[in-house]
């Protein structure tokens, strides 16, 4: 495999090795490290370094050596986190999960997913919610925590449920509604608009349908918090990207340093992104870092 590839061409593996700092020197960097005397070496690439599941061992303490190095750090925030709401309105359903389409707003700032979502006994999670909790968390920690989140639970739209929700005999709102939804959901989402599950079809008002209607196309669901880096799938923040050469990943402010992963300033939607990501510019970066003499990029302005 890779390590026994990297071992036969002289690598050299450090394994429970805590690295506290790392300097430019006259003719390199100089890595501090917990326990030991400080390594020289030709280039440094910081490959992690970010804060995102902390039991892991994240500290951000890449993010804090490269701000003391002066790149800039863009605020970081806990990216692709589960969404809380607590008391929540629907933790009845805790286990219950459909595909949706979800769409977070806070002013300037939005998103919108469709994809698996799921409730959880503390508020809601799933790859559509993951997608969008960005501007969730950023709602929290940079604004007045104003953020709208609106579902469409099914794949039909309003004039789909006007069709679904025709009358049809002895028909009932539950009946129609458990044809596209988990059957707890369905009854929940009639209670919701307030309409009882058991009348039938013929029984609706104008009104009572279009209620109903609303809430299955344009459901909005309470929030109050997010699970934060405990559970996010990465980082967002970090590093800003114009400090970086976008072809080898060297630093702009310091020759021999190559930076790659999660401690640069990006992210992308759940669903293997985050690892090409990580595997695309580490790999850029470790190239680099190898060439001899290695190239330099153009310096910020």
């Amino acid at each position: 495999g890779l390590l026994a590839l990297a071992a036969r061409r002289g690598a050299r593996f450090m394994p429970g090795t805590t690295v506290t700092g790392f300097s430019p020197t006259a003719g390199g960097w100089k890595v501090e490290r917990e326990g030991g005397p400080p390594l020289t070496v030709d280039a440094v690439v910081v490959a992690t370094g970010g804060l995102s599941v902390p039991n892991t061992g994240s500290d951000g303490r890449g993010l804090e050596v490269l701000a003391g190095l002066g790149h800039t750090v863009n605020p970081t925030y806990p990216a692709l986190t589960p969404v809380v709401a607590e008391p929540s309105r629907f933790g009845s359903l805790a286990g219950v999960s459909l595909p949706v389409t979800i769409a977070a707003r806070d002013g300037a700032r939005s998103a919108s997913a469709t994809g698996g979502f799921l409730f959880t006994h503390h508020g809601y999670s799933g790859p559509s919610v993951l997608d969008v909790s960005h501007v969730v968390v950023r709602s929290r920690t940079e604004a007045d925590a104003g953020a709208r989140l609106v579902i469409r639970w099914t794949e039909l739209d309003e004039k789909g449920w006007e069709a679904a929700l025709t009358p049809d005999g002895p028909r009932t709102v539950a009946g129609a509604l458990r044809r596209a939804l988990p059957e707890r959901l369905a009854d929940a989402l009639a209670e919701l608009a307030g309409v009882a599950p058991s009348r039938t079809l013929a029984q609706l008002r104008r009104e009572e349908r279009l209620r109903l209607i609303g809430v299955l196309v344009r459901g909005e669901l309470p929030w109050t918090g997010d699970e934060g880096y405990r559970k996010a799938e990465v980082t967002g923040g970090g590093v800003s990207l114009a400090e970086v050469d976008p072809r080898t990943l060297a630093s702009r402010r310091h020759p021999g340093l190559l930076l790659c992963g999660e401690v640069l300033d990006a992210f992308g939607p759940i669903g293997g992104y985050i690892f090409l990501w990580a595997w695309a510019t580490g790999r850029a970066a470790g190239i680099a870092a190898a060439r001899r003499p290695p190239e330099r990029p153009q310096p910020l302005k």
